[in-house]
């Protein structure tokens, strides 16, 4: 590849500049502007929008000079609806202290806990498997990752909302993508935005169910139940303060979006990529042969998988769940040969810089055996996960959850790919495959 340019610009039509292409081709866009230049000028009208692809500048923005940045208004206005004020939208000092209140849910210990559930949960949902038949494993993975997230989160079977659960997340994610283009506020009597009220109030009636239930049961001495609420009920921060129902409820909106919707996606793309990559599943095959010898997995066995984990690490890479990372200026920041002013939106592309051959070689390629050193986590041009101190607190989490999901269901199963590929990415507020994937269900 040829060197990028230090700053670039993309070009645009008269007064819409860059939306109506953004709308169109959004990722094409931002992987374009990532393969000329560390940062290139967007404009979308009025705004003007900054596309970083820079692993440098990354860390910049979201470390050396991030009390220069805040949450995007995708995310701190349109996503409030659903959202509110929780670790994702929470800014400065809200979110620190929010950040250490929850910190004790994701120890090494508690991830430990859940793993155990985790292991449990994914055997459970790979039995209910009708072999031969035809699925959706995409929609599969979202069932097996909310009743887990159901069991680690609450301590609670959510079988019987997981359907109107499901649905409302993708009503209020595709009402973010939408209205974020135009930053519509919730409060303007559109349809779309009728839609986001009901689609929130039937998540806000499971979640408030939960917490009431949970703080009766607290009242009458009942203890840790080894769930994530557990551990919010009773946290308190220096004051002596917790969390109200309403900040319980904003936390737990953002951890099952987290822990549900982006694992699931992660692991979808990971069974489609298994699916075109024969060679890579018989040596994923091969290890979970040898280690397991036919009995199920546990937490105790993932530092025996490293095959396994390099599957994972790689999928993050190609198909990134949080692809893009948002920020507004409040002042102006030099980033690069940039003058970014204050009220521009800085996108940093994770998906662009994780394609980019500045870091990558062979980008587009499917090579788990490039995180056989697990240095190549840290490497420039890798941050699946965000970075500084706002990077993803339940990244151990996730990939505990995706590992033992795998391993469980790899080992049993050959997933077939049913449909012709490629399969497309749906950018929504996390990345989708479009339409799903569908596959044959092949006994091993």
């Amino acid at each position: 590849m040829e060197m990028r340019a230090a700053v670039g610009k993309q070009p645009g039509v008269p007064l819409l500049g860059n939306f109506l292409e953004f709308r169109r081709d959004r990722l094409g866009l931002q992987l374009r502007s990532v393969m000329t230049a560390d940062i290139t000028r967007l404009r979308m009208m009025w705004r003007t929008v900054w596309c970083i692809g820079s692993h440098e500048l990354a860390q910049q923005v979201l470390v050396t000079d991030e009390d220069c940045f805040i949450k995007g208004p995708a995310l701190s206005e349109v996503a409030r609806p659903l959202l509110g004020n929780g670790l994702l939208t929470a800014e400065k000092d809200q979110h620190r202290r929010q950040r250490k209140l929850m910190a004790p849910a994701f120890t090494p210990k508690r991830i430990a806990g859940y793993g155990q559930i985790m292991a449990a949960r994914a055997v459970v949902a790979a039995q209910a498997l009708r072999p031969n038949s035809m699925i959706d494993i995409s929609s599969a993975m979202m069932s097996c990752t909310l009743d887990i997230v159901g069991r680690t989160l609450f301590d609670v079977d959510l079988e019987g909302d997981a359907r109107a659960i499901a649905d409302a997340l993708t009503d209020a994610m595709e009402y973010m993508v939408e209205a974020g283009m135009w930053l519509l506020p919730a409060s303007l009597p559109l349809p779309r935005n009728r839609r986001l009220k009901t689609s929130v109030g039937r998540l806000d009636e499971t979640v408030l169910r939960i917490i009431g239930d949970r703080r009766a049961a607290l009242a009458t001495g009942a203890g840790d139940r080894g769930d994530v609420l557990s551990i919010l009920l009773t946290a308190r921060d220096d004051d002596g303060g917790g969390l109200t129902d309403r900040q319980l409820r904003d936390e737990i909106m953002v951890l099952m979006l987290a822990g549900h919707e982006t694992t699931a996606n992660l692991l979808a793309w990971t069974w489609y990529l298994l699916a075109t990559h024969p060679e890579i599943r018989s040596k994923l095959e091969a290890e979970l042969d040898t280690v397991l010898a036919g009995r199920s997995p546990t937490f105790e066995d993932l530092p025996r998988l490293p095959y396994t984990a390099q599957i994972l690490d790689e999928t993050l890479r190609l198909y990134p769940p949080a692809y893009v990372i948002g920020r507004m200026a409040q002042r102006t920041v030099q980033l690069g040969g940039a003058t970014v002013a204050p009220g521009d939106i800085v996108l940093i592309s994770i998906r662009g810089m994780q394609r980019c051959p500045v870091y990558w070689d062979a980008p587009e390629e499917f090579r788990p055996e490039r995180f056989a050193d697990k240095k190549a986590r840290t490497a420039p041009g890798y941050m699946p996960f965000g970075g500084g101190p706002r990077v993803c607190i339940g990244n151990h989490f996730a990939l505990v959850e995706a590992q033992l999901i795998l391993a469980s269901w790899a080992q049993r199963f050959r997933f077939r790919l049913a449909q012709p590929a490629p399969v497309e990415p749906e950018p929504l507020v996390t990345l989708r495959p479009r339409g799903g994937v569908w596959v044959e269900v092949e006994p091993r």
